[in-house]
């Protein structure tokens, strides 16, 4: 077992093998043996509410970008958004709702740029366009991610390729590496990272239905109604409401019983619930994975994160104690951020596609 529980006061609980509880006492500092500069909280950003909001105020990183669009097995397709020409390829899948306008997937590319990789966005069915089927994309979708990965392997052979997902999108990561390796199944990816990932869906949908936790539901549904009234134009989505009712909805656990549910073969939201959750899959995972989570998240609760005994010895997860939802910002002032997630995520990254090109074919 490899699992690490991390907080920035810096006390480190290591499960491993037989030694089930160890507490290792770093004075001053946070790290675990995966991390040489783990995440440190700031004073101007001292709640998990303000690590969430912030990136969202971050300009914007420029790209030289390019796009391209999958057609996929079933008719339908996704648009991919590159940079880099060269090199290891990071498979980026965003939170709900992101694209490439989100600060935190400009940020990654631009890590990738920089370090000589190529980073690639999945940009998830339906999401700014429509696509040409009644269902788009939900929280458990994994065959899109399947297919470009396995895309991408025939294409290029000896390149290395890892996934990186960030909430919604590290569920959808690690229910496909959960599934494929209960399966037995051998994915052609050197390693995954999941950012700030859910776990059990039905649980973060009541969370962020209370307290200040509604103003992202509010800015997401907003968001989720746009993409299905601008369908609604094109197609019958064979949905059990008209556009007021579907303009009315204000929670996710109503937008899920009544839209994401029938739209993606789901008998009700419990069912779906229970058909996208990763933390019951997290023991078959077989390709190493890093789990980044603060225990201020407010969206998801603690009482979700997987307990050690519940992970593989592949999965290593970081559990801070500040750095809500996708956040962990750092700096000693306001106006010098330092975004620790650019820094961590390559980091981990960087040891597997320095392996993989190793033991590469010339």
């Amino acid at each position: 077992m490899s699992a690490f529980y991390t907080g920035w006061n810096g006390e480190t609980d290591a499960v491993g093998g037989w030694l089930r509880a160890r507490v290792i006492h770093l004075a001053g500092r946070d790290l675990t043996p995966m991390s040489r500069a783990a995440f440190r909280g700031t004073w101007w950003l001292p709640g998990g509410h303000g690590q969430t909001i912030w990136p969202l105020l971050a300009g914007r990183v420029r790209l030289d970008a390019r796009c391209e669009r999958l057609d996929l097995p079933d008719g339908d397709f996704v648009r991919l958004d590159w940079v880099g020409r060269a090199g290891p390829i990071v498979v980026i899948l965003p939170g709900l709702q992101g694209d490439m306008k989100s600060s935190y997937v400009r940020r990654l590319l631009r890590q990738c740029e920089r370090r000589g990789w190529r980073g690639v966005l999945l940009n998830y069915r339906g999401r700014g366009e429509p696509n040409r089927f009644p269902h788009s994309y939900h929280c458990g979708m994994t065959s899109d991610l399947h297919y470009l990965v396995h895309h991408l392997r025939q294409r290029e052979p000896h390149t290395p390729i890892a996934t990186v997902g960030y909430s919604v999108g590290a569920n959808i990561c690690l229910k496909w590496l959960g599934e494929s390796g209960q399966r037995g199944d051998s994915l052609p990816v050197v390693a995954a990272v999941g950012v700030s990932a859910p776990f059990h869906l039905g649980v973060v949908a009541g969370r962020i239905g209370r307290g200040l936790s509604r103003v992202y539901q509010w800015y997401l549904l907003r968001s989720l109604r746009r993409d299905i009234l601008r369908k609604l134009q094109l197609m019958d989505l064979g949905l059990p409401l008209d556009r007021g009712a579907l303009r009315r909805i204000r929670t996710f656990s109503v937008f899920d019983r009544c839209v994401s549910a029938p739209l993606n073969g789901f008998k009700d939201a419990e069912d779906y619930y229970a058909r996208t959750r990763t933390d019951v899959l997290l023991r078959h995972v077989n390709v190493p994975t890093l789990l980044l989570h603060a225990r201020n998240d407010p969206l998801v609760p603690t009482h979700v994160i997987p307990e050690p005994g519940e992970m593989s010895d592949k999965v290593t997860l970081e559990l801070m104690r500040s750095g809500g939802h996708m956040g962990f910002i750092g700096g000693r002032w306001p106006w010098a951020p330092r975004f620790w997630l650019d820094q961590r995520v390559p980091e981990y990254l960087a040891g597997f596609f320095t392996s993989a090109a190793s033991i590469a074919p010339s």
